[in-house]
């Protein structure tokens, strides 16, 4: 549904050809696809807290599902030595306390989660739902350092070395010198605060501060670097990774006659706009075929965001497999990862075969394609090893050499494909004929 979206749910089931999909319409009927939808519940509510009481959990509704989604996420993939902190935004337009508009945002109202990934696959380690302001004691790195301290937790204690990125919203003098005593090294935006040493404003003449284009100031504090450089505009960074005196490189800039002309540039500019794209990598991917959609439960859009964030990070584990030579689009692969769960089943009320019913007559087919095998490639062609012999009770048509003039019958099945066949030779041709 998230590749081929309509206007409403029922269409998919519409009998117009236009709008129906016949994969999807012959897995189940539509009443029961919504009473499915009904009865998904993902904790008990009869013991939900009352609002006010000291356990009280906002997200009491979904807690057990986004814990079970964020433990498989660090479970199925090792840490990457550079990853990126950021937000991401889930669009929601109904009634919720935790909904937040972000006017800057292309998704300006929805839930904010925070998520720490792989910098250069956009791979999700962690995340976390904004609930609003927590009654936390302040820390010594601050409200907003304290998401970047929840998301590391787990990295320290594990005793990770490598190195964290995280835009101004987080970033802190206290923040870094904390990841840094951890031993973990983090490069970040910031914006002018009154802990930063005083470099915005020139102190001959008391004025705003103003550099030639590639033109760097810096100073230092214990393990911590303050740099400002100037691009098109006055940036600054806090990094406890690059020293800005050694670490220097030169970047293109152009010019308004349209040449290119290289300027001196930190390493600490370079090094984060490459290291700094991994959450946007993520949401980029989960937003190309987003299996979202509205409905009156508040929590369901996050339900859908960890379906898409687990077909996402399965995406990218099977693009960065080195086993993998030619690796399939995301488009085909959630094609052939809906076939898979899908297995061929059928609700025995529409076949995948069977045409429409505004067809009033069906077109006669060549007697090279009167013989359909039924069961998809992914399926039939794939992890051979699982397909196995189960006897059944009554005798059945051979699927691979049954024909109307000879009629071979068989009680061997596949257990996976659950068609009838012969155990030689039929089997074995079945699994590997193209």
């Amino acid at each position: 549904m998230g590749i081929n979206p309509l206007p409403s749910i029922d269409l998919f089931w519409s009998s117009d050809p236009f709008f129906r999909n016949n994969e999807i319409a012959a897995v189940m009927p539509i009443k029961r696809f919504k009473k499915i939808l009904e009865n998904v519940h993902l904790n008990d509510n009869e013991r939900m807290p009352p609002r006010g009481a000291p356990n009280y959990d906002k997200l009491y509704k979904i807690r057990p599902f986004l814990e079970l989604i964020n433990k498989a996420c660090q479970n199925n993939a090792k840490n990457t030595k550079s990853q990126s902190i950021d937000e991401a935004m889930v669009k929601f337009k109904g009634v919720s306390s935790l909904k937040q508009y972000m006017p800057m945002k292309p998704v300006k109202r929805g839930y904010k989660i925070w998520i720490r990934a792989d910098s250069a696959t956009g791979y999700v380690f962690e995340f976390d739902v904004y609930t609003g302001k927590r009654d936390d004691k302040t820390t010594e790195v601050g409200l907003r350092g304290n998401v970047v301290k929840r998301l590391t937790k787990k990295l320290i204690d594990e005793g990770f070395q490598g190195h964290i990125t995280f835009v101004n919203f987080f970033s802190s003098y206290e923040i870094m010198q904390f990841l840094y005593d951890k031993g973990i090294y983090a490069t970040a935006t910031v914006v002018n605060r009154k802990d930063l040493p005083y470099l915005y404003k020139n102190n001959n003449k008391g004025k705003k501060l103003k550099l030639d284009l590639g033109e760097m100031k810096w100073r230092t504090k214990e393990n911590v670097a303050f740099v400002l450089w100037q691009d098109t505009k006055l940036i600054s960074f806090l990094t406890t990774a690059f020293h800005p005196k050694l670490d220097k490189t030169f970047c293109d800039r152009k010019q308004k006659d349209g040449t290119k002309m290289a300027f001196q540039c930190p390493l600490t500019v370079v090094q984060y706009t490459e290291r700094m794209g991994g959450v946007d990598r993520f949401d980029h991917l989960r937003c190309s075929y987003d299996v979202s959609r509205r409905s009156k439960k508040w929590w369901f859009r996050l339900f859908y965001f960890c379906v898409d964030l687990c077909i996402v990070n399965s995406f990218l584990l099977y693009t960065t497999n080195k086993r993998v030579h030619n690796p399939l689009s995301q488009l085909h692969f959630r094609l052939s990862l809906a076939r898979g769960l899908i297995n061929g089943y059928t609700s025995g009320k529409r076949s995948l075969e069977r045409e429409p019913q505004y067809l009033k007559k069906k077109p006669k087919m060549s007697n090279n394609s009167q013989k359909k095998i039924g069961v998809d490639k992914e399926i039939r062609l794939s992890n051979v090893g699982i397909h196995k012999h189960e006897k059944i009770e009554t005798w059945r048509r051979c699927r691979m050499c049954s024909t109307k003039t000879n009629n071979k019958r068989s009680k061997i099945q596949c257990s996976t494909c659950k068609v009838a066949l012969c155990v030689v030779p039929c089997f074995d041709l079945f699994h590997s004929s193209i």
